[in-house]
């Protein structure tokens, strides 16, 4: 059987009048803590909140769950946030599971009615996060590093909403989720 490379075969499809769509899969990687990016004191630090340091994605619009799909969430609530997230496309996950395909594992956490929250795992395997316009930290509200952020002090974050996967990158801010 002989051979035919995608560029014939794209060619041929195209002869014949086919519309051909061509995707690129990003190449998934799981970020190293660097919070020299993000506190730059200015536009990064700033416009970038923890939505965008936890799917690595700078977008200098303090990026909110669902904005970019048009579902945002109505009610701080897990469940309200969770849909959000799930529409602009993270992946939830069981507590044990680990994420595939190199994606970055992350956590949401809610202060119900107030805020949320999120958390990535980073390749060291501790948790970081970035709260609002602050500085990227690992430390929790205790000072203390992050082996798990279900036991971290998360101060009024109370409900802890799930794990997620997201398709991150190995250069800060470059991560390729579809969040604004």
């Amino acid at each position: 059987m002989r051979s035919v490379s995608l560029a014939s075969r794209l060619a041929l499809a195209v002869a014949l009048g086919a519309v051909v769509v061509v995707t690129h899969a990003a190449c998934c990687s799981v970020p190293s803590y660097t919070p020299s990016f993000w506190n730059d004191g200015g536009t990064i630090q700033h416009g970038n909140n923890c939505y965008n340091y936890s799917n690595n994605k700078r977008t200098d619009t303090f990026a909110q769950p669902g904005r970019a799909a048009g579902a945002m969430y109505d009610d701080l609530t897990c469940p309200d946030v969770h849909a959000a997230a799930t529409a602009d496309g993270l992946e939830p996950v069981a507590a044990g599971t680990a994420c595939e395909s190199k994606k970055c594992r992350l956590a949401l956490v809610v202060d119900p009615g107030w805020d949320y929250h999120w958390y990535r795992l980073d390749a060291n395997g501790m948790w970081t996060h970035k709260p609002g316009g602050t500085q990227a930290t690992n430390l929790d509200n205790s000072n203390h590093t992050i082996p798990n952020p279900e036991t971290a002090d998360r101060g009024g974050y109370t409900d802890f909403c799930g794990y997620f996967c997201a398709c991150s990158s190995s250069t800060e801010g470059s991560g390729h989720e579809n969040i604004n």
